[in-house]
């Protein structure tokens, strides 16, 4: 006799999500997904004229039910500000289910060895890409554990914190640290419930890239080193998010989903 099969569910209602750099690219298209499933979501980002725009977006075309989405200004790499986002959070909603740490910057192309490659630029993307994940989840696992009832993080790293691509050292370190960060998190929040995942997006089209992407060589020499032979879509993220959010990945921990079209495995 078979034995009952509960089928999974990518429903996020009652549930409330933290989802940073939400409101251009890959975090918004991760905000919208998680407030039409249901969720709260709060969306931070350092310009407060984005920040409201993109709330009262979801909340005009995303939301399906009574949830809501609040806009915070704010910056995750500085802890007054993290303690904003948490503290805003609670406030609204009473709770965090799911952090999402998507806030990041590309900073400089430059060889290790130009002038351009200069400390400044490194400083300003690992305090972004890295540092701003560390503190923000640190601040988000506290508050899951004291709430008793587990949690779900997901970083956003990528292709290039796998890869030594040229003329972003920076960037590649930085998502090359969040990767580890991932796996050290997860073996240490695994005790309270929550599980850490990370993303990795390869070519992905979004409003921060898609100038460049505009140039028909450009394109198609960015096709041509991947194995569908295309770029990736912000919802090709949004959804794998979704389903790491839900109950779907809850025996997933301490490990990374590569979208990349096939690119890592020689296109």
């Amino acid at each position: 006799m078979h034995r009952e099969i509960s089928t999974p569910s990518f429903d996020l209602t009652g549930k409330t999500a933290i989802v940073t750099g939400g409101t251009k690219g890959l975090g918004f298209g991760i905000a919208a997904t998680y407030a039409n499933f249901g969720a709260n979501v709060v969306l931070t980002a350092r310009t407060s004229s984005d920040v409201d725009a993109a709330a009262a977006h979801i909340n005009e075309a995303y939301i399906t039910g009574s949830n809501k989405c609040l806009g915070v200004t704010a910056d995750s790499g500085k802890q007054s500000d993290v303690d904003k986002v948490v503290s805003g959070a609670i406030g609204a909603f009473g709770k965090i289910d799911i952090l999402v740490n998507n806030a990041g910057v590309s900073g400089q192309t430059a060889a290790i060895l130009s002038d351009e490659c200069s400390e400044e630029n490194f400083d300003l993307v690992l305090n972004t890409n890295l540092k701003g994940v560390f503190l923000l989840t640190k601040a988000v696992v506290k508050q899951m554990a004291a709430q008793g009832s587990g949690g779900k993080v997901i970083n956003i790293s990528s292709l290039g914190g796998l890869i030594g691509g040229k003329g972003l050292v920076a960037y590649g370190a930085s998502k090359a640290g969040v990767i580890s960060l991932t796996k050290t998190m997860a073996n240490e929040f695994a005790r309270y419930g929550v599980t850490v995942n990370a993303i990795c997006p390869g070519y992905v089209v979004t409003p921060l890239n898609e100038d460049v992407f505009a140039d028909a060589d450009i394109r198609k020499k960015m096709e041509a080193r991947t194995a569908l032979r295309r770029l990736g879509s912000i919802e090709e993220v949004a959804g794998p998010a979704l389903a790491m959010a839900s109950d779907c990945f809850g025996y997933m921990t301490g490990t990374y989903v590569l979208l990349d079209g096939g690119q890592s495995i020689g296109g």
